[in-house]
């Protein structure tokens, strides 16, 4: 029973953090919550004005494939960021309250899922003035969210674990973000031919030839960010064309990025008591 009710206080305190930074963030700004749209509006306008003219012809529904990948990287980029800058925000904090520090990774979480759903909520909008009809297949959508969340959250803590004994982390998974954004699927065609199943067993079967092209293609087709870019827009752009993603793809996909979670998190939980000291 005391560890039921340590859950619910646990995620009374995530959720009170959460939204205290959600509300902190804007206040005080002319614009508010509007600035959280800002950059990704902006984004979307100079790529799909630059890119359009040379693969907008090759992606069905452009726009709306560029919109997706630009609202779910930058939840993946913000979560992940916002993580290893956390425990130097809420150092003092820490210095003076004693309580679980994964609760701090799970409350950023929480305050990027918000602003995540909303920005998903104005893509929804935007398609269904393109024309896009919903179908049964977007309830799926709520899982890759879920998945997108935990990958985001599993890395992120998994950064933030040394960040602190070690400052040239948060630079250099700045840097690595970069170099991330162009190796996902974001602004050009998915490499993925069919099932990706399908294609992870015609390669571990031994149709694959270890060239340097082949490694880099192949990193992009299947890295977990791309993966979950891939399943979203087939949910939402491409049910017709593609298919739904399977269940037991859905299964793996889902495994997967709980493992990513649960790695960071022992991880995170494993360093936690070091923060202060090493700080």
């Amino acid at each position: 029973m005391s560890a039921h009710f340590s859950f619910r206080h646990g995620a009374r305190i995530v959720f009170a953090l959460g939204w205290a930074d959600f509300i902190l963030k804007y206040r005080g700004s002319v614009l508010g919550y509007l600035w959280s749209f800002l950059g990704p509006l902006v984004q979307f306008i100079v790529i799909l004005t630059v890119f359009r003219p040379f693969i907008g012809e090759a992606i069905p529904q452009y726009p709306l494939y560029l919109f997706l990948g630009l609202i779910m990287w930058e939840h993946f980029s913000l979560t992940t960021s916002a993580c290893v800058s956390v425990l130097y925000d809420k150092m003092g904090m820490m210095q003076k309250v004693s309580f679980p520090r994964i609760l701090l990774p799970l409350s950023v979480g929480w305050t990027h899922l918000i602003i995540f759903l909303t920005r998903f909520a104005i893509f929804f909008l935007f398609a269904l003035m393109l024309g896009v009809q919903p179908e049964w297949s977007y309830i799926l959508l709520f899982v890759i969210l879920l998945n997108m969340t935990l990958f985001a959250l599993g890395i992120g803590m998994g950064v933030s674990a040394y960040s602190v004994r070690f400052r040239d982390i948060p630079h250099l998974w700045g840097v690595a973000l970069q170099i991330l954004f162009w190796l996902t699927p974001i602004l050009y065609p998915a490499f993925n031919a069919g099932p990706v199943m399908h294609e992870l067993v015609a390669m571990l079967s031994g149709r694959f030839s270890f060239t340097f092209a082949s490694i880099f293609t192949t990193f992009i087709r299947f890295q977990p960010l791309s993966l979950i870019l891939y399943d979203a827009r087939r949910i939402t752009l491409y049910a017709d064309s593609s298919g739904v993603p399977s269940f037991i793809h859905i299964v793996f996909l889902t495994v997967m990025c709980s493992v990513f979670f649960l790695a960071g998190a022992i991880l995170f939980v494993r360093r936690s008591r070091f923060f202060v000291q090493e700080y």
